[in-house]
């Protein structure tokens, strides 16, 4: 029985294919990582690790030779998985200890998971049922997030809060499985009412997303975005983060700096890269160009930004902070329709007076009592 989780450790002179057989595996529920075949020391990984040396042989530079000693310690735990392969190569690398030598013309992840299986096939088990979960706690949080506000509308009782806290946990584990999970863990840690902000955010924001009828997939890219926001507050000193009073100018430019760094957090991962990662740098752009990090005007900022911003203002609104007590909804949307068609979309703001409608304070209060988040 593995007592911690088995990493698959990808090996390639070629950056770009360790990275994306790493991608593919942990959305399949691997644990993975990327090593350099170029470096020394890929020996020196776990005892239940398996490690995966990937490329064109006939390129490797004496492949033969050369990937016994890369991979000595782990010889029994090694595959290799590369393309031009000669019988010749194969009964060479044979000889030289490997047992899991890909044989097909093509390598394809495929044939790397029946590669895994047989080192270990309690990993591709454990795999395919964090992948199994991931689907079904995927699907439970965002039920759990519409029975909320259903409740609210249709003035049913109130979940308890123990029942919001093991959501709000399903919730984190799903975050966790992410490659930026050692990001969330110091944002967790570090600004729990940070987090807990970016989760009030996505709440919102998928009961507006399927309030203006989105698709599955635009509604998951949104509440990614949503969730993710505020990740560049991780960077920004706690004596800024919670000052009861007002920044100075110069505090105030080091606040500001959390969307650019955001951005650059997610920026390094495929995944968050590319929409998520624009979303969360611009969430505090205006329609009038008065925002930062880029003074964005009203042709720059797309439709899921004009979107997050609305959710993130009023969320910030309705929430209590250590400087600030909380905004009834009726007060946070009269605050949004001062601001809308000069900085927020009035289209918007008005199409989001539906969700403030299904958001009652006294409610919320009850329902999130012991979390943190009003």
């Amino acid at each position: 029985m593995h007592t911690r989780q088995t990493t698959i450790h990808i090996a390639a002179e070629d950056a770009g294919e360790a990275a994306g057989l790493c991608r593919e595996l942990m959305v399949r529920g691997f644990h993975g990582a990327t090593r350099s075949l170029t470096g020394e020391g890929l020996g020196q990984i776990g005892a239940d690790d398996i490690l995966v040396i990937a490329g064109d042989f006939e390129r490797m530079n004496g492949g033969e030779r050369r990937l016994p000693a890369l991979s000595h310690a782990v010889r029994g735990r090694t595959i290799v998985f590369v393309t031009r392969l000669r019988p010749a190569d194969i009964a060479g690398l044979g000889r030289a200890g490997f047992r899991y030598i890909n044989t097909a013309t093509t390598p394809t992840v495929d044939n790397l998971v029946f590669l895994i299986t047989q080192i270990d096939p309690n990993t591709v088990y454990r795999a395919s049922k964090q992948q199994a979960l991931r689907v079904e706690k995927a699907a439970a949080i965002e039920t759990g997030v519409l029975s909320f506000f259903r409740m609210l509308r249709d003035g049913g009782p109130m979940a308890p809060a123990e029942e919001v806290e093991r959501q709000r946990r399903e919730m984190d584990d799903i975050i966790g499985m992410s490659p930026m999970s050692v990001w969330l863990d110091l944002f967790q840690n570090y600004h729990d009412g940070t987090a807990q902000h970016c989760s009030l955010v996505s709440g919102f924001t998928l009961a507006f997303a399927r309030k203006l009828g989105f698709n599955d997939r635009d509604t998951s890219r949104l509440y990614d975005a949503a969730f993710f926001h505020d990740i560049g507050k991780a960077v920004i000193p706690l004596e800024i983060l919670d000052k009861p009073g007002r920044l100075i100018a110069s505090e105030w430019e080091i606040m500001k700096s959390h969307a650019s760094r955001g951005y650059e957090i997610l920026t390094r991962d495929d995944r968050t890269a590319g929409e998520i990662a624009r979303i969360a740098r611009d969430h505090h752009e205006y329609l009038d160009g008065s925002g930062y990090p880029n003074g964005l005007t009203a042709a720059k900022i797309g439709d899921p930004t004009r979107i997050l911003t609305i959710c993130d203002i009023f969320a910030a609104l309705v929430e209590k902070r250590a400087y600030k007590s909380p905004k009834s909804p009726e007060e946070a949307y009269a605050i949004l329709a001062s601001m809308a068609g000069s900085k927020l979309d009035p289209d918007l703001v008005r199409l989001f007076e539906a969700v403030v409608a299904d958001y009652d304070t006294g409610q919320a209060g009850r329902l999130f009592e012991g979390t943190g988040i009003v």
